[in-house]
This record gives structure tokens, sequence and C-alpha cells, in this order.
């Protein structure tokens, strides 16, 4: 996608510890501008957020399939039937945001837990943990 038409917005924070996070958001008004294609599953229809998930889904048939719908940025919930390949593009983007989400976990885990360590060992090489902490 041409840098000019991405729709979404990105910004550096610095946290009070001193580490800087990326912040990323849609930008409505690029948003706007897209083709008038129909939005997959996981995008909102009300505020075009992409993390909208399944509450609740039941078969309609042999290839339908009823999903109630809900977005957590504007509550907005939605329900209807959907064509097995368009279910299987959610399932898709689904699976993908929750790999995207554990290795997010796993990576802020990790800076944390080395935090912690570093911290433990300035309080050991102090003389500041003595056995009765324990």
């Amino acid at each position: 996608m041409h840098p000019d038409k991405d729709p979404h917005i990105s910004h550096h924070a610095q946290l009070p510890d001193g580490k800087r996070v990326e912040v990323v958001y849609r930008d409505q008004r690029r948003t706007a501008d897209r083709a008038c294609a129909p939005d997959p599953l996981h995008v909102c229809f009300h505020c075009a957020s992409e993390l909208v998930y399944p509450l609740d889904w039941a078969e309609e048939g042999a290839k339908h399939w009823r999903i109630v719908l809900r977005c957590p940025d504007c509550e907005a919930t939605r329900e209807g039937v959907f064509e097995q390949a368009t279910v299987e593009l959610l399932d898709d983007e689904l699976d993908r945001a929750t790999g995207a989400l554990l290795s997010d976990l796993k990576h802020i885990t990790h800076a944390n837990m080395t935090d912690e360590i570093e911290f433990f060992i300035r309080a050991l090489d102090a003389d500041l943990i003595v056995p009765s902490d324990f």
C-alpha cells in the first residue's frame, strides 16, 4: 500500500521509565477514502475498528453461520448470517491476531522479568536482601 494511502497513523510515546512505545491507530479520514468494498467481519461497521470478535455463533445450514459480533472500541454489536468463506476469513484473522497478542505478551513478559532480575541483583549487591526476607 502506498504510504499516502495507509489508513493507519502511528506515533511514539515515552513512558515514565524511559521506554518508548509505538501507538498505532486507524485514521478515519483515510479509511473513508477507500473504495466501497464491504469490510471483512473483523472490521466494525460503525467505527472501522479492526478488533471485532464473535460473541456467539451457530450453524445455519450447510454453508452458512449465524454470528453475533461485538466491537470493543465502540460497543457496537451486529448479528448476521454469513457464508462459510467469509467466516473462514474471520477465523484466519482471529488466529493472526491471537498470534500477535501472544508474541507481544512474550516480549513484554521477557522485558518485565529482565527488569525484575536486574532489580534483584542490585538489591543483592547492596546487601538489601537477607535470609529473613524469605
